[in-house]
């Protein structure tokens, strides 16, 4: 009789401890919180030059009112990303790096690539060359970022021109990657967070 009344007491406190583990074990783990990229800038210097040139691209999805765009529409240097042209001059190279950024709120521009290279595992930037773009090629730079694996990131860039060509190329952030390697978008998996196009002209 005395058995039974300790023994039971331990039992029920055994199965509470057991069902709250098993739900602890089940609750979903926190979804990861994607950046909101609305600006992309790419900032463009010949090697041996201290110029450097900025682009803009308004991320898609994330165009602000149309009261504001009518008003700044003469403003070529605000967020003007669409048919922009990148010009070069023949056999040269370039030094590119690309700043991420999130102006939702235009009094708190976030700069957002120093969160991209902290994550650096699971992004990847990836540009895509048109093969009208001859003789035209984009390498990491010496002092780009690489992931543990010692995969470049390509959020700093060297661009190499040769002969006169002009092309499209389309550039890529890509979240969480199934590897970081391949020739176009379709063979790094993962998902999309922004996207970018541009035409090149090396004359």
């Amino acid at each position: 009789m005395f058995n039974n009344i300790f023994v039971k007491p331990i039992i029920a406190l055994f199965l509470f401890v057991l069902i709250f583990a098993c739900s602890k074990d089940e609750d979903p783990e926190p979804a990861h919180e994607e950046e909101i990229v609305t600006l992309v800038t790419l900032e463009v210097s010949k090697v041996g030059s201290s110029e450097t040139i900025k682009y803009n691209f308004e991320v898609e999805g994330h165009d602000h009112d149309d009261h504001e765009e009518e008003e700044e529409d003469d403003d070529h240097d605000d967020h003007d990303g669409e048919h922009t042209e990148i010009e070069l001059e023949a056999n040269s190279s370039y030094n590119v790096s690309m700043f991420i950024y999130n102006d939702t709120d235009p009094n708190n521009i976030e700069n957002i690539t120093q969160e991209i290279i902290e994550e650096k595992d699971e992004h990847q930037v990836f540009y895509a060359i048109t093969d009208e773009l001859s003789g035209f090629s984009i390498e990491p730079a010496s002092d780009d970022t690489v992931d543990s694996n010692g995969n470049s990131l390509y959020i700093k860039t060297t661009w190499t021109t040769t002969g006169e060509t002009s092309g499209d190329v389309v550039g890529y952030l890509i979240h969480e990657p199934t590897q970081k390697t391949g020739t176009t978008r379709t063979d790094f998996g993962g998902a999309t967070d922004f996207e970018i196009d541009f035409e090149v002209h090396v004359e």
